[in-house]
């Protein structure tokens, strides 16, 4: 061996026995190490993997070493050391918390050939949505651990695990039913909102239901399931989604909290901030390396301007602000903790930080839902409220407002009605004169006058025990529609009625009345024309006749 090469791998072994880049790790059955903890990268260059594991520490003493890899993707070798002293033997090895589209492996024991394995985005994993792959060390064994990464941009920094089989097969399937669920639930807010949005027409369902299909489409694209699934590989398409999330975000939050009515210098940040992830949305198929970061700054913005806007809207009193609050601090939460591992900033603290982020976005979409569905409750309120004042006010308008009764207004409606309908022919219609209330006003006042006609008011509405309406048509004409089957009874009551009005103090005032039926007429009109004829006709008789000559009132008798 010649001495400058002796020197090399003298050098490396050193390294790799003393510096602490190279210090052996303890596995343990229970929980998943770390390896990028004790663990080295390198740059990778053209050369091979060493073919065992006597060559190892020369081959790694050419390589330069780097603190981690760059977001903007490269090729990696990364190396660590581990002793497995427990009784299990079955482990994986687990490179993951971020995309990486080629990660060859290689595992040296020592008097054993290297163990390798393929995993990736590209390549077919043995365990769904997951990059995991299996290996064999036996108990009290020592190990190298040799990777080789390869990808055109790192979501963030990568994390490298190694656990025995079973608990990585539980962690998978319970990773995997948390994923899939809040996939399925983003899917289905989403269509549903679609469907509430083409029968209400709102446009903050629409905009809500965009930005959910957006955040379905880049989680599954997040979680390789085009990839494993359909085997369509289209990465320039991941970041895609979430340029688009921003966008559909900000004009929902815009809608749903009424920022151009009440904070229009806030909407239009927002309206810059959706300009600016449309501007960048290209970056995703001529900048790819760069995409993920744009991404994380417009996401990042979007987010801060929707809590503030929400905080500005819940502070104004806008009721429906209270669950978009609670959703978006639901979506923060984990982006405090995600994002800026997304620029390079931090470490990773969880070990599946895109889960946790699909959680945070499912629990987002979930409390956005119950926003809009508040905001829909409380217009429901409103428009009841609303609903009410109407009806009040079209009971006043067909209310007469002194003796409480039917007005004109009401009783041309009822009568059209009536009139139209297929039982008008067994319709009565009772037209009645208050005789002697000008008389009583120019003698004794309108109050005296004003009562009167409260008075015989009271007694009419007597007549709806019968199915009967009474109205105030002006002045002293009243009109009463009924069954004509009570013909014989209403022609009674008239004459109880101005009994009545006698008894009461109101002597010299009487009623004439005049009735005509529905089977003698085609119209409404005709109807008003025939009853009135008949009452000025018997208003002619009263007076004819000196018996029923008014008498002067009593206002003692009153």
């Amino acid at each position: 061996m010649k001495f400058p090469t002796l020197v090399a791998w003298i050098a490396g072994l050193l390294c790799l026995l003393a510096g602490p880049a190279f210090a052996q790790a303890t596995l343990s059955p229970i929980e998943p190490l770390e390896l990028t903890r004790s663990g080295q990268f390198y740059l990778a260059e053209a050369s091979e993997e060493p073919p065992d594991v006597d060559r190892l520490a020369d081959w790694l003493a050419r390589k330069t070493p780097v603190a981690h890899v760059s977001l903007l993707g490269g090729r990696y070798w990364f190396h660590a050391t581990v002793r497995n002293d427990s009784s299990a033997t079955q482990w994986v090895i687990d490179p993951h918390a971020s995309l990486m589209e080629h990660v060859g492996g290689w595992v040296y024991v020592g008097g054993q050939p290297p163990q390798t394995f393929v995993t990736g985005y590209h390549a077919d994993t043995p365990y769904m949505l997951h990059y995991g792959s299996d290996i064999t060390l036996p108990r009290g064994s020592s190990a190298h651990v040799l990777l080789r990464i390869d990808s055109r941009y790192f979501a963030r920094l990568p994390g490298i695990d190694i656990q025995t089989k079973a608990e990585y097969r539980r962690t998978v399937i319970s990773e995997n039913v948390l994923a899939l669920f809040a996939l399925g639930a983003l899917l289905t807010l989403a269509l549903y909102n679609v469907f509430m949005f083409l029968g209400t027409r709102d446009k903050a369902l629409l905009y809500y239901a965009l930005y959910l299909l957006a955040a379905t489409a880049g989680w599954g694209l997040t979680f390789h399931l085009p990839a494993q699934w359909l085997g369509w590989h289209g990465l320039q398409w991941h970041y895609l989604p979430f340029f688009l999330m921003v966008v559909f975000n900000t004009l929902f939050y815009i809608e749903f909290l009424q920022l151009r009515e009440a904070a229009p210098r806030l909407a239009w940040l927002g309206y810059a901030n959706l300009v600016l992830a449309l501007v960048l949305l290209p970056s995703c198929f001529i900048a790819m390396s760069w995409a993920h970061t744009l991404a994380t700054i417009t996401i990042s913005i979007s987010l801060t301007l929707a809590l503030v806007a929400g905080l500005l809207r819940l502070w104004s009193g806008y009721l429906p602000a209270r669950y978009f609050l609670a959703a978006f601090l639901a979506l923060l939460l984990p982006a405090l903790v995600i994002l800026p591992a997304n620029l390079g900033l931090s470490q990773d603290m969880v070990r599946n930080p895109e889960l946790i982020a699909l959680l945070g976005s499912t629990a987002d979409a979930i409390l956005l839902a119950f926003a809009l569905a508040d905001k829909i409750r409380l217009l429901s309120i409103e428009k009841d409220g609303y609903l009410v004042q109407l009806h009040r006010a079209l009971d006043q308008a067909s209310t007469d407002a002194l003796t409480g009764i039917g007005n004109r207004h009401a009783f041309d409606r009822a009568l059209t009605a009536l009139t139209a309908a297929d039982s008008s022919a067994g319709l009565m219609l009772v037209m009645i004169d208050l005789d002697g209330l000008k008389r009583l006003n120019d003698e004794h006042g309108h109050a005296h006058g004003d009562a009167l006609l409260c008075e015989f008011s009271r007694q009419l509405q007597t007549l709806r025990d019968r199915d009967m309406t009474v109205f105030r048509l002006g002045g002293d004409e009243f009109a009463v529609l009924g069954d004509m089957r009570h013909e014989d009874e209403t022609r009674r009551d008239m004459r109880r009625f101005e009994e009545r009005l006698h008894a009461a103090g109101f002597e010299g005032c009487g009623i004439s009345f005049g009735i005509a039926f529905g089977s003698e007429i085609t119209s409404s009109s005709q109807l008003l024309i025939h009853a009135d004829a008949r009452m000025y006709r018997h208003k002619s008789t009263k007076r004819d006749a000196p018996e029923s000559a008014p008498q002067a009132f009593n206002p003692r008798r009153a």
